[in-house]
């Protein structure tokens, strides 16, 4: 009521001098004082309103709270004329309020459901979601029930994917184990350790890692079982492996590797005995691809020479001439090379040869 007095004080001193702004000064006072009048009627509405929100709120929570100390700041501040902060206080009381009657249930039930879908689960997934209603239950705390809420909402779907994970965890276990008792006697000390290390991750509530290892496992034994049955395949055939092997020179190297890659079967060491054979079989059909190449030549030349042989006959240069001897030899040479497996030194007698036919061609 301070201004209005001072207006009645003002228009009371200057009324003497001038009746007619003493006059006006004495309306503004009037109509200051009946703003202020109503205005505490208006708080006063406000305050009862408030007053039924915040006891309505309390009775959610079941204890008084921030919504209470905000009320009794603003009732103290209208006790004191401090109508502004009054009206901001009574507002921010039911403001809180409010929000906790629209939000707390819903939160304290979203909290609930959330440890419920965690139960007694543990690991470092779900160590995170436990964090979170920590997290959650602090907000309501601190009277925030819309961040609890918002917070534990998805927290039950959460657990369904990681419910699911721990499933395929499981079955990934499993598969693993079958395709290690399926290769029994060819099981490393190493897949072992890992099938006993993804138990463990999953036991400790980390399923992607058991995930891992246990796929890993199962791809090595899946790679293992293919080189094991290639290499038995092709062994159960080793004559007819050893029909297409070269003979003569260089025949004891190939004889060794085929008995190197069987020996590695005997072992369990099915994946180097499968890269062996693999390399072993390409170079045997480059050498087949080589010395077909070859036969086509020296039946090529053979077949020249023979024709060439008789024009050399009707212009009298006979069997007893040194390039005819020399042809004669290089073909020869070539052929017994072919037949021992040695394609380079055939392939050498085949280029002699053509050259000593060439230039008795050019004689005849």
């Amino acid at each position: 009521m301070q201004q209005s007095a001072s207006l009645l004080k003002t228009a009371r001193e200057m009324g003497w001098r001038d009746p007619a702004r003493g006059l006006e000064l004495i309306q503004d006072a009037e109509r200051e004082f009946e703003r202020i009048l109503a205005i505490t009627a208006d708080l006063t509405e406000i305050r009862s309103d408030v007053e039924r929100s915040v006891t309505s709120a309390e009775g959610v929570t079941g204890s008084p709270g921030e919504s209470r100390r905000l009320l009794d700041a603003a009732i103290e501040e209208f006790a004191n004329g401090s109508l502004r902060e009054a009206e901001q206080n009574f507002r921010l009381a039911k403001s809180k309020a409010i929000e906790i009657e629209a939000h707390w249930m819903d939160a304290a039930e979203a909290i609930e459901n959330a440890e419920s879908a965690i139960g007694k689960e543990e690991g470092h997934l779900v160590r995170g979601l436990k964090e979170t209603i920590r997290a959650a239950k602090k907000a309501m705390k601190d009277e925030n029930p819309q961040r609890a809420l918002a917070i534990v909402s998805e927290i039950p779907s959460q657990m369904s994917g990681i419910d699911g994970l721990m499933d395929k965890a499981k079955q990934a276990i499993e598969e693993a184990e079958q395709s290690l008792e399926s290769l029994e006697g060819s099981t490393s000390e190493s897949s072992s350790t890992r099938i006993l290390d993804a138990k463990e991750a999953l036991k400790s509530g980390d399923p992607s890692l058991a995930i891992g290892l246990a796929e890993g496992i199962s791809r090595e034994q899946k790679s293992i079982s293919g080189a094991m049955s290639m290499v038995q395949r092709s062994l159960r055939q080793r004559k007819l492996i050893e029909e297409r092997l070269p003979s003569g020179d260089g025949a004891d190297n190939w004889h060794r590797n085929l008995d190197s890659i069987e020996d590695k079967a005997s072992r369990g060491e099915w994946i180097g005995a499968a890269e062996d054979l693999a390399k072993l079989t390409f170079d045997l059909e480059s050498f087949e691809s080589e010395r077909a190449e070859a036969r086509e030549m020296i039946d090529f030349l053979s077949k020249d020479w023979q024709t060439l042989r008789k024009r050399l006959d009707s212009s009298g240069i006979g069997p007893d001439d040194s390039s005819r001897i020399a042809s004669e030899k290089a073909l020869a040479q070539a052929e017994s090379s072919l037949e021992r497996g040695n394609l380079e030194a055939c392939l050498s007698s085949l280029g002699s040869a053509d050259s000593a036919i060439e230039a008795l061609r050019r004689r005849v």
